[in-house]
């Protein structure tokens, strides 16, 4: 028995359910998650104890708009804590994608910005922050420069040299101030299409509330645009095949038509420049790079996308894309 499994069966005992029930394993970034019958278990024994205590609470504070599934328990065994949800019948979205015909892209496209403007429009003191946690958006500003700082020194593994260093702290000090109070809510924090199920007409779930938290709303616009240029960098490696950009050209339209005011802030463009900036300091810091140098061609190397963003010579306060 591997230690992955020991830690299901572990879990599946606390929850009251019986440790010797047939489980599938699924992949999942963040934690260990398994299908069972009827159920999805979702196991981290990690550092960050409590993250999946934290989604169960929010889960309790979303309408039915936001498609999400709802939560049968949750709890500690020992060193890890699980949690146990309703098991949606239904694909990942990414991996039907591509052989769903244009009607119904657009409904998919419709329906989880839907979801996501209901989570949105959830918002209250008690929500859990940006500073809680290390989500790949991080905010804000003085933790992004923390961030930039600890890349760039001895102990960031030469990711950033200094004059990148000073370029990136000069570019987001510029483009802060379109960070004010407006367009602030409940957001997923990673609502790519890895993390939307499809029943085959409709979205039937919108998963994993790991990163959720009161933040800006472009947050998570930034991720789905992300996704639809580079998608195959978010899919796992044996569906990178059929995670092709094209398949997405018309998807931010869809989405901008459903949900205007998501794309309606007067520095929307600053937003999503500085939040691309946030999350490709995130990826080094989560797997650094070492002294080598960029190599131009390598889509999957966050400081491509860092210099691009430094070489482009637009001044902040636009409102585009």
């Amino acid at each position: 028995m591997t230690d992955s499994l020991a830690r299901a069966r572990r879990a599946l005992a606390a929850a009251g359910l019986s440790p010797d029930a047939p489980l599938e394993r699924t992949w999942s970034y963040a934690s260990e998650t398994w299908l069972g019958d009827g159920f999805v278990l979702r196991v981290n024994h990690r550092g960050d104890i409590g993250r999946l205590a934290r989604e169960a609470l929010l889960a309790t504070r979303l309408p039915p708009e936001a498609r999400h599934p709802g939560v049968l328990g949750h709890g500690r065994a020992g060193e890890l804590e699980w949690l146990l949800l309703p098991r949606v019948r239904g694909a990942n979205l990414s991996h039907v994608w591509h052989d769903l015909d244009q009607a119904g892209r657009e409904r998919a496209a419709r329906e989880l910005a839907s979801a996501l403007r209901a989570m949105h429009g959830v918002d209250g003191p008690d929500l859990p922050r940006d500073e809680d946690m290390a989500p790949p958006h991080v905010l804000p500003l003085d933790r992004m420069l923390a961030q930039l700082a600890q890349l760039a020194s001895p102990a960031g593994e030469g990711a950033i040299d200094a004059g990148m260093a000073g370029e990136i702290e000069a570019y987001a000090r510029e483009r802060w101030p379109a960070f004010d109070g407006a367009g602030v809510g409940l957001v997923h924090g990673d609502p790519h299409l890895e993390n939307v199920l499809w029943d085959g007409e409709h979205v039937a779930a919108l998963l994993d509330l790991d990163w959720s938290r009161r933040s800006w709303i472009e947050v998570d616009l930034e991720i789905l645009l992300a996704f639809c240029r580079q998608p195959f960098l978010f899919v796992a490696e044996e569906d990178e095949d059929r995670a092709l950009a094209a398949d997405y050209e018309a998807f931010p339209g869809w989405l901008e038509a459903e949900y205007p005011a998501w794309f309606a802030h007067p520095r929307l463009g600053d937003r999503l420049a500085l939040l691309g900036v946030s999350r490709a300091l995130g990826s080094l810091e989560d797997v650094p790079p070492g002294p080598r140098p960029a190599d131009p061609d390598d889509p999957r190397d966050p400081r491509n996308h860092l210099t691009a963003a430094l070489a482009d010579k637009r001044p902040s306060g636009g409102a585009g894309l």
